[in-house]
């Protein structure tokens, strides 16, 4: 029986069969999913050293920054230069409030409270007089590098997918 090789993976020949779902019509599904738990992990590991090992700290500035910055509203030709840059005092955030937060992230809303207390005094945040909550240019020029870490894993995805493309 095999053990746990250097990734963690089980070395026993009989662990490669799974639900048939997983199986079925989903062509080279292994290595692609096996490439995004890889690029995924480097990131989480990343977003827990900057954060103190505080993913519920990570996660809710994530929440808010997503509000903040939008897709819908974020320049088709902005690249990592322009989004350092920037300012978001020049966008147009959504609304998102305390509870909105813990609604979405499942997190209790007294640790969503704690959490937006912590980034305000880290000045990552901010909370207007309606008590709604928006990410910071300080929060954006501190974590550079954690933005970096998001580059690295979306690159990471999208060569892994033109190699699924490209060798079906």
């Amino acid at each position: 029986m095999g053990g746990i090789d250097q990734h963690g993976a089980a070395g026993n020949p009989a662990c490669k069969s799974g639900p048939s779902e997983l199986r079925s019509g989903q062509g080279s599904f292994g290595k692609l999913h096996a490439k995004q738990v890889e690029a995924l992990i480097r990131h989480l590991i990343d977003c827990r050293r900057v954060f103190d090992g505080d993913l519920d700290l990570f996660l809710v500035l994530t929440i808010v920054g997503e509000r903040t910055f939008q897709a819908r509203s974020a320049p088709e030709d902005m690249d990592m230069h322009d989004f350092a840059a920037g300012s978001v005092s020049n966008l147009c955030p959504a609304a998102i409030n305390l509870q909105s937060i813990a609604d979405f992230s499942g997190i209790p809303r007294e640790t969503v409270r704690r959490k937006i207390e912590t980034l305000i005094e880290k000045g990552w945040v901010a909370r207007d007089a309606r008590k709604y909550i928006t990410a910071t240019d300080k929060a954006k020029e501190n974590l550079v590098e954690l933005t970096r870490s998001a580059v690295q894993f979306r690159n990471a995805m999208e060569t892994a997918f033109r190699q699924h493309l490209s060798n079906p």
